[in-house]
C-alpha cells in the first residue's frame, strides 16, 4: 500500500483512474468517427452528426480536466484530497446536454417550428437542471439548503425533460419508417436508462463529510457518472448516426446505392 493509502486505497484510485482514462479515450474516438462520416449521410441530417461530435469534442475536453484534477488532488497533493473539482462535469454538462437534445431534434427532422417549439422548453430546461445540482454535488451550502435539497430541485427539470422527449418521440414514430421506428424506440430506453444513472450517482455521494469522507461512495460516484457520460454520449451518438444512415437511405435511393457499394 502507497501513501495513498490515508485517503484511497490502490484498488479505489486505479479504478476511478482507469475509468477516466476509458472515458477521455472514448470521446476522443467517437468525436474523430463522427467528423469522419459526414459524408456517409444526407446534407439535412449532417447537423445532428456534427453536434453529437461537439459533444464529444467538449467532454473529452473536460475528460483532459477531470483527469488532471484527480491526479493533483490524490496524487500530488495527497494531504487536499478536496482540491478534486468535481465543477468540471457540471461546466462540460451545462455545454453538452443542450447539445444532446440538439442532436436528437435534429436527427428527427421535424418541422421547423416543432424544432424550435421543442429546443425552446429543452435547452432552458437542461441548463436549469445543471445549475441547480452543482451546489448538491459540491457540497456548497448555498442559501443553507442542503444536498438533498438540490438534488430534489434539480429533478424538476430534469423529469420534465424526460418526459418532454419521451412524448415526442413517441409522437414522431408515426411518421417514421418501421425500420427506424424500431431504432427510435430503442434510443428512448437509451435515453431514460443512461440518464437515470445520474441521479443514483449523486445520491450516492450526497451526503458527503469533507471531514470524514466515504472514499467508496466518492469512487461509485465518479465511476457511475463515467459510464452515463459514455453511453449518454458517445453510444447515443452512434444511435442517431445509424439514424441518420437509415433516414439518408429511405430519403434517397441513389444514395443508398452508391453507399452500398462503398460498404
Amino acid at each position: 500500500m502507497n501513501h495513498l493509502s490515508q485517503i484511497l486505497t490502490d484498488g479505489q484510485f486505479s479504478a476511478v483512474y482507469n475509468m477516466l482514462s476509458l472515458g477521455l479515450a472514448a470521446m476522443l474516438a467517437t468525436t474523430v468517427f463522427m467528423l469522419a462520416s459526414q459524408k456517409r449521410v444526407l446534407p439535412r441530417y449532417r447537423g445532428a452528426l456534427v453536434a453529437s461530435a461537439m459533444v464529444t469534442f467538449i467532454a473529452a475536453y473536460h475528460y483532459f480536466r477531470i483527469f488532471e484534477s484527480f491526479k493533483h488532488a490524490f496524487e500530488t497533493a495527497p494531504n487536499n484530497p478536496w482540491a478534486y473539482n468535481v465543477g468540471y462535469r457540471y461546466v462540460d454538462w451545462l455545454l453538452t446536454v443542450p447539445l444532446l437534445l440538439v442532436e436528437t431534434v435534429l436527427v428527427l427532422a421535424l418541422p421547423k417550428a416543432e424544432r424550435s417549439s421543442l429546443l425552446n422548453r429543452l435547452v432552458p430546461a437542461s441548463a436549469a437542471m445543471i445549475i441547480l445540482g452543482y451546489p448538491g454535488d459540491a457540497g456548497i451550502k448555498l442559501f443553507g439548503l442542503s444536498a438533498p435539497i438540490w438534488g430534489a430541485l434539480s429533478t424538476i427539470p430534469f423529469l420534465y425533460i424526460l418526459y418532454v422527449l419521451f412524448v415526442e418521440l413517441t409522437k414522431s414514430l408515426s411518421k417514421q419508417s418501421e425500420q427506424v421506428r424500431g431504432t427510435v424506440s430503442r434510443l428512448r430506453l437509451l435515453l431514460i436508462g443512461t440518464w437515470g444513472v445520474y441521479p443514483i450517482s449523486f445520491i450516492l455521494n450526497m451526503n458527503a463529510d469533507p471531514n470524514a469522507p466515504n472514499w467508496d461512495t466518492f469512487v461509485a460516484r465518479e465511476i457511475g457518472y463515467t459510464i452515463a457520460d459514455i453511453l449518454a454520449k458517445c453510444a447515443f451518438g452512434l444511435t442517431i448516426y445509424k439514424i441518420a444512415r437509415m433516414k439518408s437511405f429511405e430519403d434517397d435511393a441513389e444514395f443508398a446505392k452508391t453507399e452500398s457499394k462503398d460498404a
